[in-house]
């Protein structure tokens, strides 16, 4: 009889105790229910992730990028110290900076009063917007430099301004491409200038390039090499090299510190 004990030889037969059987479309149909509710779990914890990825990321502000000469103040812009940074500075911090110290900002944003030469040519030709100018000393007290900031409507065009500063004129008449901004305490005027630099910013947003004429802060003039020293006018573009030197680093630094400045502003 069904349920009662097993006789050998017999069939086996499980004792009946009145609760239904779990058949296989039910367990079947379990399984699948269990692996839909991973599926939908997983899913909804990448949701999530993603969401507080997308909370951390920075979204570039191009009409910041392009209007950076409006949208932070001249002191930024132009920071009280620039040059040689300290390798443990955090990045983007200006204040462990040192090499030149700013003496001077204009308020004057006209490229026709801050450029010179066949910069000033050459920019206003691409459609120069506005020219800032600051002046720095150098550590010694020894050399004066006014470094400019030309900004343009579109960022193309001021790739290669920097490359177009050159000592093109005569050697006693040497082509500069910034007009000197006086400051009190030093000697700095066009007719010291010695040298000239430039450079560009790296940003893709950013119109802008970034130009300096430097030379002696005392109000000495570089003169002429005498004999023998100064037989070929070569010999005197030679002797400039070194002004023209420090205008370009001057400039390099203040262009890195300009891209910096668009890449983390107006997120």
């Amino acid at each position: 009889m069904p349920g009662g004990p097993y006789e050998p030889g017999g069939p086996y037969e499980p004792e009946d105790d009145g609760r239904p059987r779990r058949g296989a479309g039910r367990v079947f149909g379990g399984v699948l229910c269990g692996g839909l509710g991973l599926l939908l779990l997983l899913g909804g914890g990448a949701v999530v992730a993603q969401a507080v990825s997308n909370s951390h990321q920075e979204i570039r502000n191009k009409e910041y990028a392009r209007n950076l000469w409006r949208n932070e103040p001249a002191e930024t812009l132009f920071p009280a110290a620039l040059g040689l940074q300290d390798p443990e500075k955090r990045q983007g911090d200006p204040n462990t900076e040192r090499g030149w110290t700013r003496v001077a900002i204009s308020p004057e944003t006209s490229c026709a009063k801050a450029l010179s030469g066949a910069v000033a040519k050459e920019a206003a030709r691409r459609g120069c917007v506005a020219a800032l100018r600051a002046t720095y000393v150098d550590d010694t007290g020894g050399t004066a430099a006014t470094v400019a900031i030309v900004v343009f409507r579109d960022p193309k065009v001021a790739l290669d301004l920097g490359d177009l500063v050159h000592d093109k004129g005569d050697a006693d008449r040497p082509d500069q491409a910034v007009h000197a901004l006086a400051a009190p305490g030093i000697t700095w005027s066009d007719a010291v200038r010695a040298g000239s630099g430039g450079d560009k910013v790296l940003d893709v947003y950013a119109p802008c390039a970034v130009v300096a004429s430097a030379g002696p802060a005392d109000g000495r003039k570089t003169g002429r090499l005498p004999r023998p020293w100064g037989v070929r006018s070569e010999d005197q573009r030679i002797d400039r090299k070194p002004w023209s030197a420090v205008a370009e680093g001057l400039a390099k630094s203040l262009a890195w510190r300009l891209a910096d400045l668009t890449s983390k502003g107006g997120a």
